[in-house]
């Protein structure tokens, strides 16, 4: 009995099919690349998005619930340019409080927003002079981008510059 060829691949053809094979492997693999660079992106645009809605939140809410003083006939807030102070009936910390000062501080070297509240909002050390040091505070936001707080004695709104928008609220006690 004579055989004929012998069945099997050639070298050749082994080659050409991992050939094949690679360059099919790196398409997928680009492909998937990509998608997982997208996927980054969009979760730290998300993530972003949620702290600023989180902080516009928290500042609305603590300067409508502003603590009007009937002895000096008015709203008790200030602010400079990276610290706002607001005595507020909407504590963030000390919730059984009732009526807190709460100071925001931002830090331009770190770009982080720190926040810090004090249950004796009438201690007369809180005035417009006090600063919080940023090792007594808890941060609030990291990567804040530059902000910047304002106050108008007159129209008794709270601006706020936070990437690049301007934000204003009003005390419901005005």
């Amino acid at each position: 009995m004579m055989r004929g060829r012998n069945s099997g691949f050639t070298l050749f053809e082994v080659l050409v099919a991992v050939l094949l094979l690679a360059i099919i492997s790196s398409m997928i693999y680009s492909v998937l690349n990509v998608g997982i660079r997208f996927s980054n992106q969009g979760e730290k645009k998300i993530l972003s998005l949620e702290r600023q809605a989180g902080l516009l939140a928290l500042l609305r809410r603590q300067v409508q619930g502003c603590w009007y003083d009937e002895r000096q006939k008015k709203v008790i807030v200030s602010a400079e340019d990276s610290l706002l102070r607001v005595v507020t009936t909407a504590p963030l910390l000390y919730p059984e409080a009732g009526v807190v000062a709460a100071f925001y501080r931002f830090d331009s070297s770190s770009e982080a927003l720190y926040y810090q509240e004090k249950k004796d909002f009438f201690n007369t050390e809180y005035d417009d002079q006090y600063q919080p040091d940023f090792e007594d505070m808890h941060l609030l936001l990291e990567e804040a981008g530059p902000l910047e707080f304002g106050y108008d004695e007159d129209s008794k709104v709270v601006q706020l510059m936070f990437m690049g928008e301007e934000y204003e609220f009003f005390p419901w006690c005005r």
